[in-house]
């Protein structure tokens, strides 16, 4: 298969996420052809899948065709495709459907995927927040739970609209309280013959503390506004096993709920576990400070599957869509650098602070250098810095139209089941 002109260098970028989309703009004005594999056609906006599960996004706000997003730039060719294996002595990765592709510079940034850590149940009865179509099975379920209770009110009494969200990081939180604002804010009208009250959502963390990477100030803000939500904070609790309708704590709790978010880690894709070199803590590829592979130099890994250290600080950065981006823009510069035979230079990451938004009004940001922002001037800051990683003005705008229609009425157009 062919890029654009086998004359020139090729350049194949695996992953269409945020690391992938930055390196390949990058590229637009070097003298290469680039090639994107995906195997979705269409960018996804991982850090607010949960908005589109509790209905405040709709499928489109955070979904975006990859292929519209380079009308104007002409070295590029995009194939939607599984990627199988990746041979790094021989410069060739094979795919599910196409012919095998040689390159002469390679960005991995094929992300992660869900890790259960082995739990009993969890992959098959769990409702993992991942990709968009996890986003949309989420929200047909609970959809589905409460119409179910709307019609035989006594399934309420075994759990029916009673979640469990499983990871006390920035997905389990704002998840659990997203739904708490979904349940008391817009069911409580939708379904007026069913006492909210009695639903339950419990968020279980295995360590003593929710939002570990915060400071102490924050996680105590964090389930302050939790709990005024509504939502159970249940620390130091390990998930033993999961099924349709029951969640079995290793303490030996038993809880009734038939429905379990799973926000607990995430791995390296299994492409990248079966490179053959040693991988670090999750799994992810350590890189230099180019970013590059050390033993296969023309090799870049970027994204939530690299280890980056930060310069700064001497730590991994963390798995965030502003690292991912920041990473694969750099891998982009840096391979137009080599093509043009310039200098390159180390990757700087420019911190954008970790944050989460728990409800309306309440969000928390933290910045590498310790400070913190609470309240509603974090949720500005939060809002600003995901308005400004979404891919086009018209992916911003829907945002912030739905944002402010929900804001202003407490309504969620998105709360509706289209089963196919």
């Amino acid at each position: 298969m062919s890029a654009t002109n086998g004359d020139r260098p090729r350049v194949l970028i695996l992953g269409g996420g945020f690391a992938g989309i930055g390196a390949a703009q990058k590229l637009a004005k070097s003298d290469v052809d680039v090639v994107l594999v995906d195997k979705h056609d269409y960018h996804t906006f991982q850090p607010l899948l949960y908005q589109v599960a509790t209905g405040l996004l709709e499928q489109p706000a955070v979904g975006h065709p990859i292929r519209d997003l380079f009308h104007k730039q002409d070295n590029i060719r995009v194939h939607d495709d599984d990627v199988t294996a990746v041979d790094l002595d021989a410069r060739e990765a094979r795919f599910r459907q196409m012919k095998p592709l040689k390159y002469d510079y390679l960005v991995l940034g094929l992300g992660t995927e869900v890790n259960f850590f082995g739990v009993d149940g969890a992959e098959e009865h769990s409702f993992p927040l991942y990709t968009l179509v996890d986003a949309v099975r989420l929200k047909n379920h609970v959809l589905e739970r409460w119409e179910a209770v709307d019609r035989e009110p006594s399934l309420a009494e075994d759990g029916a609209l009673n979640v469990v969200v499983v990871g006390g990081g920035p997905t389990g939180v704002e998840t659990a309280g997203a739904i708490a604002e979904l349940y008391h804010g817009v069911f409580r009208k939708d379904y007026p013959d069913i006492a909210v009250e009695s639903a339950r959502i419990m968020l279980v963390e295995a360590s003593p503390h929710i939002f570990g990477m915060f400071k102490e100030s924050i996680r105590e803000y964090t389930q302050d506004a939790l709990e005024t939500r509504g939502v159970e904070v249940l620390t130091g609790e390990v998930v033993e096993s999961v099924g349709p309708q029951r969640v079995k704590l290793k303490s030996g709790t038993l809880l009734a709920a038939h429905t379990l978010v799973w926000g607990a880690g995430l791995q390296a894709n299994e492409v990248v576990r079966s490179l053959g070199f040693e991988l670090e803590r999750g799994n992810r590829i350590g890189v230099d400070d180019e970013l590059r592979i050390p033993t296969h130099p023309e090799v870049f890994a970027v994204g939530d599957i690299a280890a980056i250290t930060d310069a700064k600080t001497q730590e991994t950065l963390p798995q965030l869509g502003s690292v991912a981006l920041q990473s694969g823009a750099h891998a982009g510069e840096t391979i137009a650098s080599l093509v043009a035979g310039d200098k390159t230079k180390p990757f700087k990451y420019h911190d954008k602070g970790t944050m989460a938004t728990i409800g309306r009004g309440a969000a928390v940001v933290q910045m590498l250098g310790g400070k913190t922002m609470k309240g509603k001037k974090a949720q500005l800051a939060w809002g600003t810095v995901h308005l400004a990683l979404l891919p086009t003005n018209e992916d911003r705008a829907k945002a912030v139209v739905d944002w402010a229609g929900a804001g202003f009425t407490h309504q969620r157009s998105g709360r509706i089941r289209v089963e196919t």
